[in-house]
């Protein structure tokens, strides 16, 4: 067993789930530093895009996502009779998929001044609803 591996899972491990903890905390944290990134600015002329939301509510999660599926990856790897088998066919295999999971994600999210409603919290929804509905009169 490689210990240098099985160190890097570890630390893999923890900071997924330490981002994991901290995008649940943005999402449904009811405290003003939690909700601070949604901005309480109303959409109007000049407004730009709202890049923050597109990171706490998207690369966030899908960073921590990514980190908690290459844990695993690397504690297999670390394990001398299941190291080729995860080099050769674990790891592309699951590196297309992140890819894939990525560009999608980011296509349908990216240069929006309003996200797609299924991404916002529920308590952000109403507000992001109506800031839409004057963004399509216009």
């Amino acid at each position: 067993m490689d210990p240098v591996l099985l160190l890097l899972a570890l630390v893999l491990l923890l900071l997924g789930a330490g981002l994991s903890v901290l995008a649940l905390l943005f999402r449904a944290g009811r405290g003003r530093v939690f909700r601070s990134w949604a901005g309480p600015e109303d959409v109007g002329p000049g407004r730009g895009f709202r890049y923050v939301e597109g990171l706490v509510l998207v690369v966030l999660p899908l960073c921590a996502q990514a980190l908690l599926v290459a844990a695993p990856l690397a504690l297999l790897a670390a394990i001398d009779a299941l190291r080729e088998l995860t080099t050769a066919v674990l790891l592309p295999v699951v590196v297309i998929l992140e890819v894939i999971l990525w560009v999608m994600l980011l296509l349908a999210t990216s240069y929006r001044s309003i996200l797609p409603l299924w991404i916002y919290p529920g308590w952000l929804r109403p507000q992001r609803r109506r800031e839409r509905e004057i963004i399509r009169e216009r």
